[in-house]
């Protein structure tokens, strides 16, 4: 039997970061084999997920990426009642178009499907041909009108492009048009040649890159032209949030930090919202400090080496927030802008489905 470590808390825990990937054998059509996933073996005889014909070695156990019902066992094992699932930062944004529609498609149908079949414990977020705003724009109302997700994920650039890239005003016209849940997560972070060693490029490089975002979306006015985008930074919101007075500083001192925004930056943080994912109880006491606990919710970024073991436990340890923020952070903050019920645990019992002893 699994030991739901979630117990005591009223709320169902909904974690917003989790990825699933769509799975596809390594005979699949030639023109998608170099930029869909797949299991292989490595030299030394070990399954391996492959991304773009290289190992990816940070996710210690690849059944934890495409197998749903193994999936449901590690939520009952961290007491997480509902994920929202997001492919891993597999963007594609590099391709051609044609390419970009067709993968971000399969990948979408891929977390429907799970969704679909498990709907009590997961829910979607897409994925989005963002080289196109117009047709990433498209691919977010299919989604959400017939796949029934609840947002997008997002990579923290577009090919080289930041985040206030004019062309992508339609796709944010959509998203708030749609209230959809935005997840910015990092792709490809700046400077990642000079981080291969030690694994910076995720230990620092990600952090970076979403620091980076937040700057652009802030400055680039992105939040004067969409004030209900619902955007959700991972991993903490990178180092921005630690921050935030130095960007208030260049607001007050650099001309073209003024030129589109009228107010200090940190005003635009009660527009955002991040997740728990810092590793550091006295960072994350911070962060809800700083932005208030209504902008922060649960994130663990399963099934990766560097996500959150005990999530639950990460937000009940926390000494300088009351239960009843807590239970905002654990689920209901999430439930509001996934819009989905925050129901009880008391009023909620999760299906079998046949997955525990």
């Amino acid at each position: 039997m699994a030991t739901n470590i979630s117990k005591g808390t009223k709320t169902r825990v909904i974690d917003v970061h989790g990825h699933l990937m769509g799975l596809w054998t390594p005979e699949i059509d030639e023109k998608y084999k170099k930029h869909m996933p797949y299991l292989a073996k490595d030299a030394a005889g070990h399954e391996v997920l492959m991304i773009r014909g290289e190992p990816r070695y940070s996710i210690p156990h690849p059944e934890l990426m495409f197998d749903p019902k193994v999936i449901i066992r590690e939520l009952d094992r961290t007491g997480v009642d509902i994920m929202a699932l997001s492919i891993m930062p597999l963007f594609n944004y590099d391709l051609p178009l044609d390419l970009g529609i067709a993968t971000s498609r399969m990948q979408n149908e891929a977390i429907a499907n799970a969704v679909k079949a498990y709907p009590d414990r997961f829910v979607g977020l897409a994925t989005v041909p963002l080289q196109d705003p117009q047709e990433a724009a498209k691919e977010l109302e299919r989604a959400m009108k017939e796949l029934s997700m609840k947002g997008v994920e997002i990579a923290t650039e577009v090919d080289g492009k930041n985040l206030d890239w004019r062309e992508l005003w339609p796709f944010y016209e959509k998203a708030q048009e749609l209230g959809a849940f935005i997840l910015v997560h990092p792709g490809h972070p700046p400077g990642a040649d000079r981080m291969k060693k030690y694994g910076l490029w995720n230990l620092v490089g990600f952090p970076a890159a979403t620091s980076l975002a937040i700057g652009n979306i802030i400055f680039g006015g992105v939040l004067e032209d969409f004030p209900r985008l619902k955007l959700c930074f991972v991993h903490g919101g990178g180092f921005t949030p630690y921050q935030i007075g130095r960007l208030d500083c260049g607001f007050r001192v650099r001309p073209d930090c003024s030129q589109i925004i009228k107010r200090n930056p940190s005003e635009y943080f009660k527009y955002l919202y991040f997740d728990t994912i810092t590793h550091y109880r006295p960072a994350l006491e911070f962060l809800i400090a700083t932005v208030g606990s209504d902008r922060v919710v649960v994130g663990t970024d399963a099934p990766f080496d560097v996500a959150d073991p005990d999530p639950v436990g990460t937000v009940n340890q926390l000494q300088s927030i009351t239960a009843a923020e807590k239970e905002r952070i654990l689920g209901i903050t999430a439930a509001r802008i996934l819009g989905i019920e925050p129901a009880r645990k008391e009023k909620y019992r999760k299906t079998n489905y046949g997955l525990r002893e």
